[in-house]
């Protein structure tokens, strides 16, 4: 039979299993059948992929089908992949497998570009045209070629407006004053920044805003944000030394470039503002264990929270908890779909709001890192029932837990409160009892018609929640953030915002939440073994601190420049006027000046969204050097 017909006829089989999902819908049939049909085609490719194509994230070998048949397009009208791509025709994928100059050489004569190739991590970050895809994958050396995961510098954008002040931090922390009091400046210490990049860099030294800079050769990047976070670090700590580095060329590129930061450049404090969407909640995978040897070799390393939200304020969309298996189908004859709402009525589809439309939404079960031995699979359907997106890759053993998908932007008329797009989750294969993490990053799940948008907290994950590291939530240190997060929200808090921070200081409703429960140790094994479930592992208490955002640089675009990015750089700034004033600290006594001298504005202890509040170097350096 051909792919064709095992759709039509597996489609139809389905129907009468995909009505209870749906129910409370308007024009609920006219969804379930054209769901069900969609998603019957999209598993039939899943379980029908050659040789080749099994070395291949499923999202390419769709884009290439959709392209090359029209039947296909005709069954998936507004399905879209959403690839990553720099010129038409081409996709940015990273290419797994042992990096040699035949490889690489393969890579150009195709007609690809090689944007970072790491030996460590056996990767090739590249820009590949499409048609080229098979015949690389097709190589014996290559292991697979996957789709390159989206990179989330975590600042929020801001109208921008003529700054009236400059690094209003530097007041709200008290760091002005407490530079005058201890005599402290970050001398002897050399703090390194990761982020996109720094293109005015020359610009902004010859206005005298910064020193020199001892940027990491050939990774200075591109876009300015390391820019803006260098200045931040610089007002607060203008005796400590600069370097930076980019954390823009994928994963691989990015650990290659902490562990560079320390062995070759000596930074004694490292920040980032940068998340990769597919850096696994549960383990911690390249980029964190890159975090755990340079901070085990004795650096200070900060990194964002996350600009996606917290529970407390209604402001994330994630979910996180045991599968639980609805018993129902939503097509095809693979896999039963997840039930957001166990012990209530059965629920299969997770609404979203209409500001997540264009946010990557990201699926993780609790299988370890290059092990999964259950697939799960994340479906975006939008009000008629079309699957719009998809994360359907194939794991049987060999690949990471993961999912993601973009779900993609529409315009007002394709989306109404009431009628609006859903995720989606199907057990595909495999019968374990597994814990799922599922992520609009910064969207939001919401109430629709008679479904309820359910969500929790725990959202900060990846390498900020290394136990060593210093997590940073946001707080604003002149006026939160004045824009609505979305369409309808409630104005930000009033303050106070004196501009000196208090212990009636807020934080801002975008900054994410913890803990982060973890299952596995870097190496896979089970931190708890046989249990990988809501009653195992262990929970780390994250974020740990909070820091300013909100505040002025002399870039463009960061003016005023907010977000966990913004927070970030103030608090690894404030570790080296501690560091300067005791050089021989340890890091474990400076975590404890910093946490136990920091305001807390927030439930009383640790809390998680702004972990032990908000860092003061003054109150901190005291309880450091006992004057």
């Amino acid at each position: 039979m051909s792919a064709q017909g095992r759709v039509a006829v597996v489609a139809a089989m389905a129907l009468v299993a995909t009505a209870a999902p749906f129910a409370g819908l308007s024009t609920a049939a006219a969804a379930q059948s054209r769901t069900a049909s969609e998603i019957t085609a999209l598993q039939d490719i899943k379980q029908h992929l050659t040789a080749v194509e099994q070395k291949q994230s499923v999202s390419l070998v769709v884009e290439k089908r959709l392209r090359a048949d029209g039947g296909l397009r005709t069954t998936l009208p507004r399905f879209k992949t959403n690839l990553a791509t720099e010129r038409p025709g081409t996709v940015t994928v990273d290419i797994q497998a042992d990096v040699t100059p035949s490889l690489l050489a393969a890579v150009r004569d195709a007609g690809g570009t090689v944007k970072y190739s790491s030996l460590p991590h056996k990767t090739i970050h590249a820009d590949l045209p499409l048609a080229a895809i098979d015949g690389i994958a097709a190589r014996a050396d290559v292991r697979m070629v996957k789709a390159a995961p989206p990179m989330d510098t975590n600042n929020a954008p801001a109208p921008a407006d003529p700054p009236a002040s400059l690094f209003e931090g530097d007041k709200a922390h008290g760091a002005d004053t407490a530079r005058a009091n201890y005599g402290v400046t970050g001398s002897g210490n050399k703090v390194c920044v990761l982020s996109d990049g720094v293109d005015s860099l020359a610009a902004t030294q010859a206005a005298g805003q910064l020193p020199d800079v001892d940027v990491l050769a050939g990774q200075q990047g591109q876009g300015d944000e390391g820019t803006a976070m260098l200045e931040i670090v610089h007002s607060m700590a203008p005796g400590a030394a600069l370097g930076f580095a980019t954390a823009a060329n994928g994963e691989a590129g990015f650990a290659d470039n902490i562990r560079a930061l320390r062995t070759q450049q000596h930074c004694d404090i490292i920040v980032d503002d940068v998340y990769y969407l597919d850096e696994s909640p549960f383990q911690d995978g390249p980029v964190a264990q890159a975090v755990l040897d340079v901070t085990k070799d004795g650096a200070l390393y900060f990194s964002s929270a996350g600009n996606s939200g917290n529970k407390a304020d209604g402001t994330s969309g994630h979910w996180e908890g045991d599968f639980a298996d609805s018993g129902r189908k939503l097509a095809g004859t693979f896999g039963t779909a997840h039930d957001f709402a166990p012990g209530a009525a059965v629920q299969t589809l997770d609404p979203v709001s209409k500001g997540s439309l264009g946010d990557t939404a990201t699926l993780f079960w609790s299988d370890p890192l290059g092990g999964a031995k259950n697939d799960f699979d994340l479906y975006v359907i939008d009000p008629a029932g079309n699957v719009v997106s998809a994360g359907l890759d194939k794991q049987d053993g060999t690949q990471d837990p993961v999912e993601g998908t973009q779900i993609p932007p529409v315009d007002d008329a394709q989306y109404a409160h009431n009628a609006p797009y859903f995720l989606a989750v199907v057990r595909y294969g495999g019968k374990d009892k597994r814990y799922l993490s599922v992520n609009v990053n910064r969207g939001r799940f919401v109430d629709s018609d008679n479904l309820k948008g359910y969500s929790t907290a725990g959202v900060t994950a990846g390498h900020s929640a290394v136990p060593a590291a210093f997590s940073v939530a946001a707080a604003p240190a002149a006026t939160a953030l004045p824009d609505p997060l979305e369409p309808g929200d409630p104005a930000n808090p009033a303050g106070p915002y004196p501009g000196v921070f208090t212990a009636q200081s807020r934080w801002e409703r975008f900054t994410s939440d913890g803990g982060r429960r973890v299952f596995y140790n870097p190496d896979g094994t089970p931190v708890t073994p046989g249990n990988v479930t809501s009653t195992g592992g262990v929970v780390r208490p994250k974020p740990d601190i909070a820091a300013a955002d909100g505040v002025n640089t002399t870039v463009p675009g960061f003016q005023p420049f907010y977000g966990t990015s913004a927070a970030a750089p103030h608090a690894a700034a404030i570790a080296a006027l501690l560091r300067s004033a005791k050089p021989t600290a340890t890091a474990a006594q400076i975590r404890q000046a910093l946490t136990g001298a920091a305001i807390d504005i927030g439930p009383a202890g640790h809390d998680n969204v702004t972990g032990f509040g908000i860092v003061m170097p003054g109150p901190a350096l005291q309880a450091l050097t006992g004057r």
